[in-house]
């Protein structure tokens, strides 16, 4: 597990699973109120970690199964309200108590989490963002965007991207939904060179900004 402390929230990450998948627990430091960000698999493992805390939501990114396979343990066990967006909470395994809406703002203790549907990978793939920290699903990776299933989800992933995450200061940090943390900054200057080049019309799939 790694803890990152971020001003008034901590930040826990598990990698669980069969697919290196992510799973975060934000933390309010002043009230212990949380937030669980994916519930991948390991229930187990998440729940121990969020032992002691006030688990308020579980907020799922996307529809894959990969990221919602300990979801009913984890709600179980929590207490907490299942959030997603609506154009992907019919595949989840329970009932969605909270739907999530582009631009919504929701807390935990002090703490502000903003929403952004970022459609592309998913119908219904959300972003989350806290302070100077984005939590982008399989929306974006160090590298590029997550897998898209034809040419127009690989531009509706590149439109959410550019107008919703590049946004952001530069200073950001991206936690995705597999690997390692990225920047803003970092993952603009990546995009700025696929940017430049030609593409065949017909490109998706696993897409790398510095190789397509």
């Amino acid at each position: 597990m790694t803890l990152v402390y971020a001003g008034d929230v901590r930040i826990m990450q598990l990698e669980v699973g069969n697919y290196g998948n992510n799973c975060y627990i934000l933390v309010d430091a002043s009230t212990d109120a949380a937030v669980i960000v994916d519930a991948p698999a390991e229930p187990d493992r998440i729940i121990a970690a969020a032992n002691g805390f006030s688990v308020k939501h579980i907020l799922i990114t996307h529809r894959h199964s990969d990221h919602w396979g300990a979801l009913a343990d984890v709600a179980s066990a929590t207490g907490a309200v299942v959030a997603a967006h609506p154009d992907d909470a019919s595949a989840l395994p329970v009932a969605v108590g909270l739907a999530l809406r582009d631009g919504d703002t929701l807390r935990f203790g002090s703490s502000p989490l903003r929403i952004l549907h970022t459609p592309g990978h998913t119908e219904g793939s959300c972003c989350f963002v806290t302070g100077g920290h984005v939590f982008t699903g399989d929306t974006l990776f160090p590298g590029g965007p997550g897998h898209s299933t034809d040419p127009s989800a690989l531009l509706q992933s590149i439109e959410s991207i550019t107008r919703k995450l590049f946004v952001l200061p530069p200073e950001t940090v991206v936690y995705p939904g597999h690997g390692q943390a990225t920047t803003i900054g970092r993952s603009r200057a990546e995009y700025d060179v696929f940017a430049s080049r030609s593409h065949p019309p017909d490109l998706h799939g696993d897409v790398l900004w510095q190789e397509a």
